[in-house]
């Protein structure tokens, strides 16, 4: 499924021996099974038995609530359920488990924040923080404010899982979500984790955020999307690496935008997450199945 290329041969070897016995991967190498660099690793390795085995792992962990946690001694609820919808999406797993989770990321979103108060209103001009506040996408963990990198990885899971789940609370989500993004656009076009103003300051944008709005806004046109293409090469420009050259890369193919690719660079000290990213941006990775066009 995954033809990858020969450049990308150190990143394989790499991933390939951090698998776990129980059949995930920890954050670097020796460490314990976590749900986040799993998730990304199956991904990387889609169509191999290596993802199987993360799959068998991922299982068993699913809490009461649909939802999963983010290690198996954290039973708390995890942003990173959105990756598991993903996975089992992919892999055409519309089973019980897949539905309860769906569910559940379907109803979990940031509380609603509070219009400002009329004094704070007649002493200050402008909020401490600008957005729109009716816009409040997903939190990394439940009860906390809505971010930018959460807020992505919802949007795509439930586009992935639109035609077999449906109903209008799904699609209404999902372009909540959408609209929280776009809301959050920095100035300079690109984003950070989660706010544009601060204070009354306009934050700088980071590529590796950048890269996951742009990965959101996937299949989405119009000129927020093209000011946020255009920071997004300005960025690729500057050289990148690690986590943000790794994203870039995936949102610049996702887009069809052509870029000067290079290989991420990788080594015993890159984190599993970076080496999973590097070979899903490769020309043939699983960027397409995360994109949704065919392997």
């Amino acid at each position: 499924m995954n033809r990858l290329k020969p450049r990308s041969t150190d990143a394989l070897a790499l991933l390939l021996a951090r698998q776990n016995a129980d059949g995930g991967w920890g954050f670097r190498a020796g460490q314990s099974s976590w749900l986040e660099p799993t998730a990304w690793a199956a991904l990387a390795l889609a169509g191999r038995r290596e993802m199987d085995r993360a799959m068998e792992w991922l299982g068993p962990l699913q809490t009461a609530s649909g939802a999963w946690p983010a290690h198996p001694e954290a039973r708390r609820e995890s942003w990173a359920t959105s990756l598991v919808i993903l996975l089992k999406s992919l892999r055409r797993e519309f089973d019980p488990q897949w539905r309860r989770a769906v569910d559940w990321l379907v109803a979990a979103q940031a509380p609603l924040l509070p219009d400002r108060s009329w004094l704070d209103r007649l002493l200050y001009r402008e909020a401490a923080v600008v957005f729109d506040r009716r816009l409040r996408g997903w939190p990394w963990t439940p009860g906390a404010a809505g971010w930018i990198e959460p807020t992505v990885h919802a949007v795509q899971a439930l586009e992935h899982s639109r035609e077999r789940h449906g109903g209008e609370a799904l699609q209404e989500r999902i372009e909540t979500g959408v609209s929280m993004i776009l809301d959050r656009q920095c100035r300079d076009g690109g984003w950070n984790y989660g706010n544009k103003r601060v204070l009354g300051e306009d934050l700088e944008s980071f590529p590796e955020c950048t890269a996951l709005a742009l990965i959101g806004l996937c299949g989405r046109k119009g000129p927020a999307v093209e000011r946020g293409m255009e920071r997004a090469l300005e960025d690729w420009r500057r050289g990148p690496r690690g986590l943000a050259q790794a994203l870039l890369r995936i949102a610049f193919r996702m887009h069809s935008v052509p870029f000067d690719d290079r290989p991420v660079e990788a080594s015993g000290r890159t984190e599993t997450t970076v080496l999973a990213l590097a070979l899903i941006g490769e020309p043939d990775g699983a960027w397409r199945l995360w994109k949704g066009g065919a392997a």
